[in-house]
């Protein structure tokens, strides 16, 4: 690791140049040693610039976010063991379950009529848990009351210095060991087999989006299977650190009976072409924040939370911050107009503790302070929202009853769409 560098004399330059279309000029900024640049003549630098450009897009130029690649395996029989289904599916966890391998444990699914599904864990040791090519242990044993161990491990490094080609963690080696916490798979995962009924008819194996909605559909329900395993998991063995997955890494979906399997490559959000920079007002405001000691508004940052929760399918979760962000916004913005109307803070604290339900807010506390009301505004709108508070909000609050997707989403963007109104009078 090179000895630690700050570049006191530096300046920052800007160069015109279009990347694709002759008419979208763009502006780029670059900051530079001010030492090195007394070094370059005025085409030497020309050509670093140009150089440079010549590595730069307006756009990611590739990315992968879906593939699949078909195939059968030869030997009919292959998969005769696994009878327990018609649909077979290989998949890894980024978390190391500890569980027996090949532990057979029947799945009743949520929401079903009592269907059943079959998953098969198997913990797979990575290439870092190993010493001088010397692998991990694969014993198995397992007590009948308390969490067992290995007897011998090994535990090589961090080196000194670091080498930050090698990542942004510490990088350690060994054998028969575990990151504490671990999130990540360094050393130890889980694969799972899944095995489930699903009638997919074989014409709907033949490529195009049929073919994709059907192995959509495998997905969904195998993303559903983990999750219940994870649930059952943390909630036993109290492990706080696993998590729900909002995506699941599946290597193989097998349709037994129509002996047609498929590779995919979908796993979360992709692989694309990496950005270099944010925009330069981005890093701007960014930088103006930080200097002026400010941070983002609470109702803010759960409106991202929420976003957040809604990918990772933490949908009781992702309601609930959505609203509770809206009712942050609605306080702090009832708050100032009982201010600016000359109220005393212990009137406000009265005036706002006796009348606490959002939706009274949004209608008489805003009919009484702004003359406006959201019901008055958009009466549709304020019926579907009420309908949103009062069954998707409440329904998790007070039953812990986990809403839909589409539910979900509705509720997010409902919000928004509140608080936007608020902004808006």
């Amino acid at each position: 690791m090179p000895d630690p560098i700050r570049f006191k004399n530096k300046e920052e330059i800007f160069v015109e140049a279009t990347l694709g279309r002759p008419e979208d000029k763009v502006r780029f900024n670059l900051i530079i040693d001010a030492e090195k640049r007394k070094t370059l003549n005025e085409n030497q630098m020309r050509e670093f610039l140009k150089e440079g450009l010549s590595k730069v897009s307006p756009k990611p130029v590739s990315s992968i976010t879906y593939h699949q690649a078909s195939f059968r395996y030869s030997d009919p029989d292959a998969l005769k063991d696994f009878d327990f289904g018609n649909i077979l599916v290989e998949a890894h966890l980024p978390y190391c379950l500890h569980l027996p391998n090949n532990y057979e444990i029947e799945v009743t699914l949520l929401n079903s009529n009592n269907e059943k599904a079959l998953i098969i864990p198997t913990k797979i040791w990575t290439s870092k848990a190993s010493k001088d090519e010397e692998k991990s242990d694969e014993v198995d044993f397992f007590a009948d009351d308390r969490v067992v161990y290995f007897n011998k491990s090994v535990i090589v490094g961090p080196k000194a210095p670091i080498r930050p080609e090698e990542g942004w963690e510490q990088n350690f080696t060994g054998r028969n060991i575990e990151k504490i916490k671990e999130q990540n798979g360094v050393f130890r995962y889980s694969r799972i087999y899944i095995q489930f009924n699903l009638l997919v008819p074989i014409e709907k194996l033949n490529g195009g989006e049929e073919t994709k909605k059907a192995l959509e559909d495998v997905r969904e329900r195998s993303l559903g299977i983990v999750n219940q395993l994870i649930d059952c998991y943390r909630f036993i063995t109290k492990q706080e650190y696993i998590q729900r997955l909002g995506s699941l890494n599946i290597n193989m979906i097998y349709f037994i009976d129509h002996q047609k399997g498929f590779y995919t490559l979908s796993s979360g959000f992709g692989i694309e072409t990496a950005p270099i920079n944010r925009s330069k007002k981005e890093i701007e405001e960014i930088e103006r924040m930080l200097n002026n000691g400010e941070k983002p508004d609470l109702y803010n940052l759960l409106l991202l939370d929420a976003q957040s929760s809604f990918i990772n399918r933490k949908f009781s979760l992702a309601v609930l911050q959505s609203f509770q962000a809206l009712e942050i916004f609605l306080e702090n913005f009832l708050l100032e107009i009982l201010k600016n109307r000359g109220d005393s803070d212990q009137d406000c604290t009265a005036y706002l503790d006796n009348r606490w339900r959002t939706k009274e807010r949004l209608k008489d506390c805003m009919k009484e302070l702004k003359n406006t009301s959201l019901s008055q505004s958009d009466n549709a709108f304020w019926s579907k929202w009420c309908v949103m508070y009062e069954k998707t909000r409440n329904e998790i609050i007070h039953k812990g009853k986990e809403p839909t997707e589409k539910e979900v989403d509705e509720a997010l963007n409902a919000n928004i769409k509140v608080i936007n109104w608020l902004k808006s009078i």
